[in-house]
C-alpha cells in the first residue's frame, strides 16, 4: 500500500491537555494541515461528545484541527491500544498513538478501510513508520546542526 502523507505531532507546550503540534510531516493533506497566521499547525486529540452516528461507529475519541472535527479515532484491538485507525472524506488513516501522535493518510482508501487496519496490526505498515521516524530524526539533527552553526 502506498502511504501518501505522514504527520507527526508532539504534546503542545500550552495549556490545553489534547493539544497536539506539527513537528514533522512528509507530504501534504489539506483537511489535516490547517495552519493560523504564524504558519503553526497543530491538533486536538481528545474526547468525542457530539457525533452523532450509527452505535457501530461511534467513538470515543476524536481528532480535530482549526476547522472542526476531522475524524473518529476507532481502536479495534484492545491488545493492541496504541494503533488505530479514522478517515475523512474517501481518504484513510492509520494512527499510532503514543507520547505523540503519527496519522498516515491513504488517499482514496476508505473502501478497503477494514484490510487496511489488518494490516496495519499485523506490523505490514512497520518498515514505512520506521522510514518515516528516521525522516524526522534526520531533520531534527539538521534544525539542531543549523542551530549550532547559527543558521536560524
Amino acid at each position: 500500500m502506498n502511504i501518501d502523507t505522514y504527520y507527526r505531532f508532539e504534546k503542545s507546550n500550552t495549556k490545553s491537555k489534547t493539544r497536539y503540534d506539527l513537528v514533522f510531516n512528509k507530504g501534504y493533506y489539506e483537511p489535516l494541515h490547517q495552519t493560523n497566521k504564524n504558519d503553526e499547525c497543530w491538533i486536538y486529540f481528545g474526547n468525542n461528545p457530539h457525533i452523532k452516528t450509527r452505535d457501530e461507529r461511534k467513538s470515543d475519541i476524536a481528532i480535530s484541527t482549526r476547522a472542526g472535527h476531522l475524524t473518529s479515532v476507532f481502536i479495534p484491538d484492545i491488545d493492541k491500544p496504541n494503533l488505530a485507525y479514522g478517515d475523512f472524506g474517501n481518504d484513510a488513516f492509520l494512527i499510532v498513538i503514543n507520547v505523540n501522535i503519527e496519522i498516515m493518510v491513504l488517499k482514496g482508501q476508505k473502501h478497503i478501510q477494514t484490510t487496511l487496519n489488518n494490516l496495519f496490526l499485523d506490523g505490514e505498515f512497520d518498515e514505512d513508520l520506521k522510514e518515516f521516524r528516521a525522516l524526522f530524526t534526520a531533520s531534527k539533527q539538521t534544525e539542531l546542526n543549523m542551530v549550532n552553526l547559527g543558521g536560524k
